[in-house]
């Protein structure tokens, strides 16, 4: 196979704009963690113990939000799941599509089944105030998960991203 070399400056005239990347810069860091073990059992959301608050500098700053929910989930011959919810505040910004969102099956066995769950969110709050995020969850089928489990932590990551 032959190479070829293009010349792409060939015939390129006039002055090239200066990039300017005004956007996007981090302007605070905040990460929690949960080690607090919950057990949930309920089709109802609820909170497992991960919350974490910022104060945004400008209202024209996004939070990015993400991290991970580490559970646990036994049984035998019944399925277990579970889904995830981001509040602000009282405000929910994010819920998964279902309960079964993270799924274990049990076709006559029994299993024990440990995992995580991520978590990424571009959230847009508007305000200057201090705001308090916060990770729920609910377990589908009513069957029993249990969040933190063994002292596996989940971490929570707050990230303000500037406009």
């Amino acid at each position: 196979m032959s190479l070829v070399k293009l010349n792409i400056a060939r015939g390129v005239t006039g002055t090239l704009p200066s990039a300017n990347f005004s956007g996007g810069k981090i302007g605070q860091v905040l990460r929690t963690q949960s080690n607090s073990s919950t057990s949930l059992s309920t089709t109802t959301y609820s909170d497992i113990g991960l919350s974490q608050a910022i104060t945004c500098s400008a209202t024209s700053s996004k939070v990015l939000i993400m991290g991970h929910v580490m559970h646990s989930k036994s049984g035998t011959n019944t399925d277990r799941g579970h889904g995830l919810k981001i509040l602000r505040g009282s405000t929910s910004v994010f819920q998964t599509q279902t309960l079964y969102y993270a799924y274990d099956s049990s076709q006559n066995s029994s299993f024990n089944d440990g995992d995580s769950t991520p978590f990424f969110y571009l959230d847009s709050p508007n305000s200057t105030s201090a705001i308090t995020y916060k990770i729920q969850c609910a377990t589908w089928n009513s069957g029993t998960v249990v969040f933190q489990s063994d002292s596996n932590q989940s971490p929570l990551v707050l990230m303000e991203v500037l406009a």
